[in-house]
């Protein structure tokens, strides 16, 4: 039987990319997912206690709430999140806050990128991708330059692709990815 989870993001891109990671970093159990998405961090805050009720009526008994950090304190976002979540009607809940932006957590294997993109060229490694400034500029340009046909970075298609091929031991470059793996591995 698959576990039902969850998922709430700020938009579609990103629970696809979540449910991809879950189940890459679990294979051999079966998951379900049901989302929202908040088209902003702004509606998060302000319906992810409702969207976590209707959730835990879809029959969610997990769920994991992202959003990205942006330019906000850690500490800020993760509290605000957790005071518009409690109480969660969904006890099992795991907030995850991509430092930067979920595009970081995508620049973190190369060779995915190349791989999902069909690049002729793996891009080079970037050892920190929660350092950079924009993350979701840079696989862009990335993208742009390395593609023979200057092919254009679209986020609603591109980003599930390549999480398709990431590599779990290639996002431990992300600090902001712990809370994930230990939800999965730990409570999931």
């Amino acid at each position: 039987m698959a576990k039902v989870v969850g998922l709430i993001g700020e938009d579609e891109s990103d629970t696809d990319v979540l449910g991809t990671i879950i189940r890459k970093a679990s294979p051999t159990r079966r998951f379900k997912f049901k989302t929202f998405h908040g088209h902003g961090k702004g509606k998060i805050i302000g319906k992810c206690n409702q969207w976590a009720k209707n959730l835990r009526d879809r029959e969610c008994t997990a769920l994991v709430l992202a959003q990205d950090l942006d330019e906000e304190s850690y500490a800020k976002v993760v509290n605000e999140l957790k005071n518009a979540l409690e109480p969660s009607t969904i006890a099992n809940y795991c907030i995850v806050i991509p430092v930067r932006m979920i595009e970081a957590w995508i620049l973190s294997d190369a060779e995915a990128i190349k791989t999902a993109l069909n690049l002729p060229s793996t891009p080079n490694d970037i050892p920190n991708p929660e350092s950079l400034m924009d993350p979701k500029s840079k696989l862009r340009d990335l993208i742009y330059t390395l593609s023979q046909k200057r092919r254009r970075y679209m986020l609603t298609k591109d980003n599930g692709r390549i999480a398709a091929h990431l590599r779990i031991e290639c996002l431990r470059k992300c600090p902001s990815f712990s809370p994930l793996r230990d939800f999965i591995n730990n409570r999931l």
